[in-house]
């Protein structure tokens, strides 16, 4: 059962690091497979395991350590994803499943941060209008290589606070990854006459 043993720490090693440091700390490759495997190991035993042996509370008692420990290095994760959607930053150390979560809270983030600078855009600017197009205007938070946009045209190098108008596509990718920001170009609405 020293495998266990070894879950055990290791879980408590990663809940130790990720409570100490602002960046979210990278999980070990195959931790998930890891913990499946420990839990079905420790689930096996406890079934057939005599309920009155000291043994079957120690396991017991170490299950509820694990995943308590579990619970709380997952909720300090989410945390800091959370943090980094609100920042714009793009913490490369998420596992998949957190950056399916990291894309979905960016969705939500923005779609409200939209809707809010829709209000203000409305009142404040009334009688302008958002200029449409398959291209976005961005401005660069960081050097960036060149990139082949989906319109298969060449963009860049890039230099930090540079602004480039690229396809919408590319420019969402930059945007969500932290590494650009949208620059919204308006016109004044012509009145009624």
């Amino acid at each position: 059962m020293s495998g266990e043993v070894s879950i055990y720490e290791l879980v408590y090693e990663l809940w130790r690091l990720e409570n100490s440091t602002e960046q979210l700390g990278k999980l070990p490759e195959g931790f998930e497979d890891k913990l499946r495997e420990y839990f079905s190991r420790l689930k096996s035993y406890l079934r057939v395991s005599d309920k009155m042996m000291l043994s079957t509370s120690l396991r017991e008692a170490e299950v509820d350590a694990v995943a308590k420990l579990l619970r709380s290095l997952f909720d300090t994760r989410l945390g800091k994803i959370i943090r980094a959607v609100e920042l714009g930053q793009y913490p490369e150390t998420m596992s998949a499943f957190e950056k399916n979560i990291y894309m979905s809270l960016h969705r939500i983030i923005t779609d409200y941060r939209k809707y809010v600078e829709s209000i203000i855009m409305a009142t404040a600017y009334s009688g302008w209008r958002i200029i449409e197009s398959n291209y976005d205007v961005v401005c660069f938070q960081q050097d960036f290589p060149q990139i082949v946009g989906e319109d298969l045209k060449t963009y860049g190098p890039f230099k930090k606070g540079d602004i480039a108008v690229l396809p919408r596509a590319n420019a969402q990718t930059l945007i969500v990854r932290g590494l650009a920001y949208r620059i919204t170009i308006m016109t004044p609405e012509l009145g009624e006459r």
